[in-house]
């Protein structure tokens, strides 16, 4: 049987060493999973930070204890659900970025699970990038609301000063976009050349 003779497209691009769609799936599959990984600590975290009055030295590292207001915070919940509902109730996020949240929950749990078939199956759809960039750019609104809210007006050499809140971005927000157009350099500038084209 000759390659061409295989019924499976995506299969007979990877025999015939065509590797730029399984390169390109992987590394956004990879990107699903740190961009997760980000959301989620970002949001529990910053919940957990904020009720952390105490600290202490536990195997040479220093660990912050929450006080008794995140522990009702939880109330019976698990850590994510209270730590986003409070996002929500405080405005960081809204209805739809909730959503958002559960949609991109439930799309990268797919890709971890079913990254095989994704990768081969000719019935299964290409990755969600705009799903990947939407979560990346919630992350950035979560990540700044933190930053203007409560880090900004903590620092008295920065409340009187003008402050471009678009540009607002912790180190680990700025780390996560240079890895992102790192790992899709080819994306970025096919939507260039497309731009340029037009």
């Amino acid at each position: 049987m000759e390659i061409d003779d295989l019924p499976y497209e995506k299969l007979k691009r990877l025999l015939k060493e065509d590797h730029a769609e399984i390169s390109l799936n992987l590394r956004i599959a990879a990107l699903f999973l740190v961009v997760y990984e980000n959301l989620k600590e970002l949001i529990t975290d910053r919940v957990r930070d904020f009720f952390t009055n105490e600290w202490r030295s536990i195997d040479g590292e220093l660990v912050g204890i929450p006080g008794k207001e995140y522990a009702s915070l939880l109330n019976g919940k698990g850590v994510f659900r209270a730590c986003r509902d409070f996002h929500l109730e405080m405005g960081a996020i809204s209805p739809d970025d909730n959503q958002l949240i559960d949609r991109f929950i439930k799309y990268r749990g797919e890709v971890a699970h079913e990254l095989y078939a994704i990768l081969l199956d000719d019935k299964k759809a290409a990755l969600d990038l705009q799903l990947l960039f939407q979560a990346h750019l919630l992350a950035k609104k979560i990540d700044r609301w933190w930053i203007l809210n409560f880090e900004v007006p903590l620092n008295e050499d920065l409340v009187d000063q003008s402050i471009d809140e678009e540009k607002v971005a912790s180190g680990r927000q700025l780390f996560l976009d240079q890895l992102m157009r790192v790992a899709l350099k080819d994306i970025f500038e096919l939507v260039e050349e497309e731009a340029d084209g037009s």
